[in-house]
C-alpha cells in the first residue's frame, strides 16, 4: 500500500511539471514490467505500443503511421546513464517516391532526443540517443514523428509512415 501511495506522489508531483506530455492520458500501471526491447509483431509487447500503430498485415508486420508513441522499460544497468533508442524498420521500394529523405523525429515530454534522415528503401536502423537524466525512471515514453507519409490511395485509408519491427534501449556506445 506505501508502494502504491508513493507512486501516486510520483504521478502528481509529474503532472505539475512543464510543459506537459502531450499524452497525459497514458498511464503505465506496472512501469517495471516494461520490457527494454520489444518486436512490434509480436501480441505480447502490443501494450507498449501505444499509439498510432495499424493492427499487423497478414504478413506480420506493422505499419506505423507519420506519428506514433511507445514505451520502454529502462532496466537496472541503464539506470542514470546514457543510452540510446534503437528502431528497425523497413522503408518499402514501392513507398520510396513519398518517403525519399523522410525525417524522423524522436521526442520525450520536454526534449527532442534526435532526428533521423532515410537515405534509402529497405531495411535499417535508426538510432536516437537518450541522455542520462532520461534513465532515471522505470520506463521511457518516446514519440516518432515523421515528417513524410505515403498518404491514403484507392482502397488504402490509412496514412503508411514506416514499417516498424523491433524497438530497444540499449547502453549508449562508448
Amino acid at each position: 500500500m506505501r508502494t502504491l501511495m508513493a507512486a501516486a506522489l510520483l504521478v502528481l508531483a509529474a503532472g505539475c511539471r512543464q510543459p506537459r506530455h502531450p499524452h497525459p492520458e497514458l498511464i503505465v500501471e506496472e512501469p517495471s514490467l516494461l520490457k527494454p526491447a520489444i518486436d512490434a509483431a509480436n501480441p505480447a509487447d502490443e501494450e507498449q505500443l501505444l499509439e498510432g500503430f495499424y493492427e499487423p498485415d497478414p504478413g506480420g508486420w506493422r505499419w506505423a503511421a507519420p506519428e506514433f508513441t511507445i514505451s520502454l522499460g529502462v532496466p537496472g544497468e541503464l539506470r542514470g546513464r546514457e543510452a540510446r533508442i534503437e528502431c528497425d524498420l523497413w522503408i518499402p521500394e514501392a513507398g520510396w517516391p513519398d518517403l525519399a529523405g523522410m525525417t524522423i523525429t524522436a521526442r520525450t515530454a520536454d526534449r527532442t532526443l534526435g532526428q533521423w534522415r532515410a537515405a534509402r528503401p529497405g531495411a535499417q536502423t535508426a538510432a536516437f540517443p537518450v541522455p542520462a537524466a532520461l534513465t532515471g525512471e522505470d520506463a521511457i515514453l518516446v514519440d516518432f514523428v515523421l515528417d513524410r507519409f505515403i498518404p491514403p490511395r484507392g482502397e488504402e485509408t490509412r496514412r503508411l509512415g514506416v514499417v516498424a519491427s523491433k524497438f530497444r534501449l540499449v547502453a549508449a556506445p562508448r
